[in-house]
């Protein structure tokens, strides 16, 4: 659907695809929303692993870390 916006009352301005896109943005929202909201066990379990490979060829004693 297009809408058309005064702008000012002097130019007309064409928005194509705004309902199209506002549908997109939800969905990106959607995906934030459940990235956000994910197990916490799983994520500190990831961190771990994480954490390890970074830690394992260091050239440095002193870990990154604490």
């Amino acid at each position: 659907m297009a809408y058309r916006i005064k702008d000012q009352g002097t130019s007309v301005l064409n928005v194509e695809g705004t309902e199209t896109q506002r549908l997109k943005n939800q969905a990106a929202l959607q995906l934030l929303r459940a990235w956000r909201t994910d197990d916490a066990q799983e994520q500190t379990e990831t961190w771990m692993v994480i954490k390890e490979a970074v830690e394992a060829d260091r050239l440095s004693d002193r870990s990154l870390f604490q």
